[in-house]
């Protein structure tokens, strides 16, 4: 009997101190993911942290809620971050190095990415989002980097593959976002630990901000693409362009090996990447 009373008051503690715990703001930056969401983002944060969670909690990868927000690239949520004390300066962990989560990241390193803005734009119309936010959407990136970068975030930061937020912003085609890190010093004659240049990331097509990269100091390209990524998501007409090596795009690959009489291998080989006509 006694037995059984120790055991009872021991899970009666046990719940009270779940039940006690604070939410994750992680988790609360989420609820603001879908088009037209952000809102709910914003008051789950708010939530989150008049119950004591952590404005700089980090999950197993070192990721902060201003890295997710930056993910998410929601800048309502970043300036509640950012007036609530999120730290700009904390990089995700990169001592394993095994996925895009744990690779060194900053919160200005994210957000020079901001790639789901494109598609909740994209989204709008059919969504029955009002004249207009798709602009937001596509504003998003540029006010994040802005705000970044007046709280203090380096912007010569460089993730575990020497990424710098330039080298980022130059691979995702925000120009924006690119002014805004020239105007605050990054440095344009930069290179990855490959040797590559900004002019490597820039699509080449994009003749604006190659001039603009070009005035700005970048060194030729190498000719070793930065964007392989890039360019087999959109030849394989994934629907977001995340730049992001994984499971959906080595899939694609796999299958359009198969339909063009390749090696099944999954890579971006060069038999393949000649293929796809990327480089």
């Amino acid at each position: 009997m006694k037995a059984r009373i120790c055991l009872g008051f021991g899970a009666v503690l046990l719940t009270s101190a779940i039940a006690q715990s604070p939410p994750s703001v992680i988790d609360a930056v989420g609820k603001g993911h879908s088009v037209g969401r952000e809102s709910d983002g914003i008051a789950a944060v708010r939530e989150a942290l008049a119950a004591g969670a952590d404005v700089n909690e980090r999950d197993k990868t070192g990721w902060t809620p201003l890295m997710y927000a930056a993910l998410e690239c929601r800048p309502r949520i970043v300036k509640l971050l950012l007036d609530r004390g999120a730290d700009v300066t904390l990089q995700a962990t990169n001592e394993r190095q095994t996925s895009f989560m744990d690779h060194g990241q900053t919160a200005l390193t994210i957000a020079a990415s901001c790639f789901i803005a494109r598609r909740r734009a994209a989204l709008a119309p059919e969504r029955g989002m009002p004249r207009g936010y798709a602009r937001m959407e596509l504003e998003a990136p540029r006010t994040i980097v802005r705000a970044l970068i007046r709280k203090g975030a380096n912007v010569n930061s460089v993730d575990a593959d020497g990424r710098t937020p330039l080298m980022m912003a130059a691979m995702h085609g925000w120009r924006g976002s690119i002014e805004e890190l020239l105007a605050a010093k990054a440095a344009a004659n930069v290179r990855d630990h490959e040797g590559r240049t900004l002019l490597d990331y820039v699509n080449p097509q994009d003749s604006v901000i190659v001039k603009l990269l070009e005035k700005a100091g970048s060194p030729p390209a190498i000719g070793r693409s930065g964007r392989t990524v890039c360019d087999a998501e959109r030849a394989l007409n994934i629907p977001i362009i995340d730049c992001i090596w994984g499971q959906q795009l080595s899939i694609a690959i796999t299958e359009f090996q198969k339909q063009h009489q390749l090696a099944a291998n999954g890579e971006l080989d060069s038999e393949t990447r000649m293929a796809l006509r990327i480089r």
